[in-house]
This record gives C-alpha cells, structure tokens and sequence, in this order.
C-alpha cells in the first residue's frame, strides 16, 4: 500500500466519498442507460450530497458525465423516444423540479417550477405530457399571516397535500409551460402511472397525509382531460374497500409501493387484511375498462412472493408478466409474476444485494455491490443467465481498495430453533483462533434487513474503519427482519427484546464458540430500532462494555404518544396503551434502568419526529442521574437520518472513538 495512506485509511473524511449509485433507467430501445452518482458537496458555507446524471451505452464504454455544478439532479426517465431525458434538479431555490435535457446532451431547461418541489414524475405514452407529484403553493394569506407570524398549525387539519399534476412538455428556450392539477385535499397522491392510452392515470392515494394513514391507501383513475377523479369519490373507494370479500380478503391498502398500469391491469402491491407494520402483501391486478375507468370484473391478486413483500419494477412487453423484485435474505431476487396467478417465476438472485428498474420492454437496469465489490451498474434481459456489467464508478485516487476487510454470510441457531442469519466483518489481518473486541450492529425497521452490501461505505457505524481498527462487526438479522417472509417479520410481534434479544445474544454466543470474539471486550450499537435494542440489551445484560444509541426508541409509551406514526407500536404491540400499559412497560428501556452501568454514547436528529428527541434525553437523564458514564449529542437540522456529509461524518468519528476508549 502507497505510503500516502495514513495509519487508518477508512477514515470518516475517505469515505464520504464513496461514489453511489443511487437510481437508474435504461432507455425504451435498450441501447443507453442513464444514472445518478452521489457525491458531497463541502465548501466553507455547504455540507450536503449532490447527486449527477450520466449516460453510457448499454454495450459499456465511457460513460458520459450530463450534469455538473452544486445543484442535485436525481430521478432521470427516458422519454418514450428516447430523445430526451427528464430529471428532478433543486438547481433553483434548493427545491426538486421537473427539468429535461437531449440525451445527447446540451443545456438542461426546466418544466416545472413548484413551489415545494417534485416528489415523483412519468411519462404520457406519447411523449407530450408529464405527471407529478407535488404540494400545491401556499396561498397568499397563509404567506401573509407567516410573515406576520401569526401563523398557528392546527394538527390534523393544516395538512400538506400532495396533488396529482400533468404539464405538457415544452423544448427548451420557450416559456415554462403552465402545470395543471388534477386531484386536491382529500387526496394525498403516493404514486402514478398513466394507462396505455394516454388518457388517463391510476394513482394511489391516502384520504389523509401522513405515513400513519398508509392503511388506508386507495387506487383510483383520473380522466387527464376534465381533471376530475374517475367517478368521483367512488373510484377511489370502490377498488380500495368496497367492492365485498374479495377486495376485504387482500386488504383495502396498496401500502407504500407504487402502482404500475399496462393495458387492461393496474398492478398495485396491496396488503392482506388487516394491514401490518410488519408487511404481508402481495401484487394485485385491478381491471379497467376501455375508457379508462373502472371495471366491475373482480381485481385479480397474483401469487405470493416468498418475502411477502415484493416492489413491481414494471410489465413484461407483452403483458403477461409483472416484474417485481424483493429481499431474499442478505440478497435480493427479482421474479416475474404471471397473470394467471401461477407460481412466481425466479429470473435473477444476487450475488450480493441489488436494485433495478424495468423499461417499457420488460428489460433492467440494475445497480449491484458485493461484500467486497465496489457498486456498479448492470443491464439484465429476461432469459439471460446473468447480468452484464455496464460500467463502474471511478473510485478517488487515493482510494485504498487493497484494505477493504473480508465479510461472510453466516447462520446460527436461537435458543428456541429459529435459524438467524447475519454478516461477520472480520478485522483486517486477522488470525484464525485469535479473539478480538466485537462489536454487534442492530439494523433499523425492525423489518429492516442487513444486506451484502459494500463494507467499504459510509455508514453510521462504518464496517471497514471498524475493521481497520481490529474489531470484529457481527450485523445480525433477527427475527423481525426483512428477506425472511412475512411469518419472520411477524415473529417479534407484542415480543420487542424478547425473542429478537435472543436471536442477537445467541449470535454473539456463537462467535465466542468459535474463538472469535472476546467475551470480555463487546459493544452493541443501532439507529432508530437498532437504538431500541441497543438501550433495552444495556438493561438486561452487563456483558456489553459500552454502548452506542442513535435515535432509539427508549420508553414505548411516550414514543407512541409523540411519534408522527402512532399506529406503528399499537400494531406492533396488539394493544393500545391504555389497554394495555404492562406490555409497553414491561419492553421499554426506560422501565427497567435500575442498575444499568453501561457507558453509552447517545446521537440524535433534533429535528426527528420519526423517533423524537425526548426519547434520547429519556434515557441520558436515567443514565446521567445513575452516575453511568453517557455521553449525549445532538445533530441541528437532522430528523430521523443523516443528510448532512459533515453531521454524519461526525456520528461516524464518535462511534469510532467512542468504543476505543472503552474497548481497547
């Protein structure tokens, strides 16, 4: 290794620099791929990651750089010629709007310029048109009393909505032409698609803003021409809710997936009834009719996928199948679900973990890392025996590719059968039957999953400077995890910290049998879920010799009663608390403190209302007022993940000196 690499050369400050990969799309004739790398952006007066637009030739080559300066330009779609490429770009007043740009480059011009920027956007099947999704402006009086301050927000009521719009596509150098909306308050749009003929678009929505209200997610059409909802508030109801036991049997939900159309067929993830945090979908084909509306033909639900969670990436050209892909295991698979409703057909698993996106002919870009194998972008056909690699983002120059550290897949049984699955990231240079100081990473969700993904990224607590630095990284997927199927994800219902604690213990055990990990040198730590279990194991064991809690949930009760999901425990927990306090006592942190002697690091978004910042505080003040040595920080302008390059590399540095000074 050059003699320019320092002593540790996974440094916080390397790898924010990590080229990703983070959306792509192949174009209609498969030809070309466009793509998007994120990258900081640090000046004296920014910290923030941009992301920019490529092309290179299906085929491989050089690719072609589209997008240059501060701005982030995400999201690129293929027009259905092929000629143009649309985006989303904050490059006027820091908000995502619609831009467009000739594939073969030039000056991008914008299409849109919303006030609060795009969400998501698609193509009309001829090109002319594009749909969104976006907020509407605020209206003069609500600017008027906010610059006067007199501007109270009345919960529940003072929405933010997002609309469904379409805008027609204008060349560059015109005026910005006038986008028009086609849904208001009442409808809170999460996905679209247009149907074949371009007259009109199925859209999910929810009655009411807010990822709380995802169980009441509705599929409904919208004519584009008159702008008004197919048969008014009944199209949104009657494929959601109303249509007798078929549609009660799946669930009235599309949950948070989006909705794709081809000829005669939505197809829409939907959950089985009654809808779950945990997740238990399958793909289901809502009929239309010839004009775009609804039909009274019974929605079809296709086979169940094995992880009971599938994400449609698009049709097959003829129609006959709905490409969707999933988490399988610490891997990924994509499959093809026929309309007939037979058995799933596996067309693609790993290596490692991936994501795609089909284009119109039933094609896919895909994205892919490997344990040890930098991301790079890839394109798969449908009969293929494996994808062909595109091309790979150029790593810095002083990138030290020689030390990224060796990981496995590795299994072990819990204490009552169950078989976890987990990833081991051994130190470097290590030597077989040597123990080291270990240190348990606990992933969020909890239906989140440990992947086989790049060791060699940042992250919040990042594998490879760990590894660098002699530990031992032991990433467990415990019961309620993803990749496993709907039964694993549900098996830690009403059981937070029981079963899952096990699953993670027995792991830890597994690695002391083996010889290598030092039972007198552990560490646990995890954001948001992964912060739960972090604090509820400082409660119920005094094997951990510090501790690292990011923006955990520490006392069930008050999350519950100030988190922007409050239906999120109740399901998870079968009870509300009212009925049920002892079991929302008996599995929090904060209940069962007496005692606890671990010193523990705490990180927090002060902005987060996904898991607010009461809960770390919570759980400072019990250790502080115990005489624990706790350490507290809190991150300006974060909510419940990091988005700031210099915030993160901070987390990442204190995590690493933080278990230093306790493990070594």
């Amino acid at each position: 290794m050059s003699s320019s690499v320092p002593e540790y050369a996974w440094t916080p400050e390397r790898l924010i620099h990590y080229p990703l990969i983070t959306d792509g799309d192949l174009s209609p004739d498969g030809t070309q791929v466009a793509y998007t790398l994120a990258e900081p952006v640090l000046t004296e007066e920014e910290s923030k990651i941009a992301s920019h637009l490529y092309r290179v030739a299906a085929e491989g080559g050089e690719p072609l750089r589209l997008t240059y300066g501060p701005a982030s330009n995400t999201s690129p779609r293929w027009s259905p010629d092929g000629r143009i490429i649309a985006f989303l770009s904050d490059r006027k007043g820091g908000k995502g709007n619609l831009h467009a740009l000739r594939a073969d480059g030039g000056e991008a011009w914008p299409l849109t310029d919303m006030e609060k920027g795009v969400s998501a956007f698609a193509w009309s099947p001829d090109g002319q048109r594009l749909a969104f999704i976006a907020p509407p402006a605020d209206s003069v009086e609500r600017k008027a009393s906010r610059k006067a301050k007199d501007d109270p927000l009345r919960v529940d009521v003072d929405l933010e909505w997002s609309y469904l719009w379409v805008v027609s596509f204008a060349p560059g150098g015109g005026a910005l032409p006038e986008a028009r909306p086609l849904t208001g308050d009442g409808y809170h749009v999460t996905s679209l698609d247009w149907t074949a003929d371009g007259r009109s678009l199925a859209f999910t929505y929810q009655p009411q803003a807010g990822d709380d209200h995802w169980p009441d997610t509705r599929l409904a059409v919208v004519e584009v021409q008159e702008g008004a909802v197919a048969a008014g508030e009944q199209a949104g109801s009657a494929i959601g809710e109303s249509r007798g036991a078929d549609i009660r049997e799946l669930g009235k939900t599309a949950s948070f997936g989006a909705c794709r159309a081809h000829g005669d067929w939505v197809a829409c993830p939907t959950a089985l009834d009654p809808p779950s945090w945990a997740f238990h979908e399958r793909v289901v084909l809502y009929p239309l009719t010839g004009d775009g509306g609804l039909s009274a033909i019974p929605p079809r639900p296709l086979a169940l996928t094995a992880d009971a969670l599938p994400s449609i990436l698009g049709w097959s050209a003829d129609g006959k199948h709905v490409y969707v892909w999933e988490n399988k295991g610490t891997s990924a698979s994509l499959c093809a679900l026929s309309i007939d409703g037979s058995a799933p057909l596996p067309l693609l698993e790993g290596p490692g973990f991936f994501s795609a996106r089909a284009n119109s002919g039933g094609a896919f870009a895909i994205w892919a890392q490997g344990l040890d194998q930098p991301n790079y972008l890839a394109l798969f056909r449908p009969g293929d025996a494996a994808w062909r690699k595109v091309a790979q983002p150029t790593m810095p120059a002083d990138w030290p590719a020689d030390r990224v550290p060796h990981s496995e897949v590795v299994c072990w049984p819990s204490t009552d059968g169950y078989e976890i699955e987990g990833i081991v990231t051994y130190p470097l240079g290590y030597q077989p039957g040597r123990a080291y100081p270990t240190l348990v990473y606990v992933h969020g969700g909890p239906m989140g999953v440990f992947g086989q993904a790049y060791a060699a990224q940042p992250s919040l607590y990042p594998s490879a400077s760990f590894a660098e630095r002699g530990y031992v990284l032991l990433r467990p997927n415990p019961r309620g995890s993803g990749g496993r199927g709907a039964a694993f994800r549900e098996a830690n219902r009403r059981d937070w910290g029981g079963g899952d604690y096990r699953d993670i213990i027995s792991g830890v055990d597994a690695l002391i049998e083996r010889g290598i990990a030092d039972p007198q040198r552990l560490g646990i730590m995890g954001w948001s879920y992964g912060g739960y279990m972090t604090s509820w194991v400082i409660t119920q064991t005094g094997r951990f010799r510090a501790a690292s809690v990011g923006a955990g949930v520490t006392n069930l009760m008050s999350f519950t009663g100030a988190s922007d999901i409050t239906g999120f425990l109740p399901d998870y927990l079968q009870a509300e608390y009212w009925d049920d306090l002892e079991v929302y006592r008996q599995h929090s942190a904060m209940f069962n403190m007496k005692g606890v002697t671990t010193p523990t690091l705490i990180q927090h978004g002060e902005d987060d209302v996904r898991v607010p910042l009461g809960q770390g505080r919570e759980l400072y003040n019990a250790l502080k007022r115990q005489g624990v040595t706790v350490e507290m920080v809190i991150y300006p302008r974060t909510g419940h993940g990091l988005t700031e390059p210099r915030l993160l590399m901070d987390v990442m540095q204190r995590n690493l000196d933080w278990f230093d000074r306790w493990l070594k």
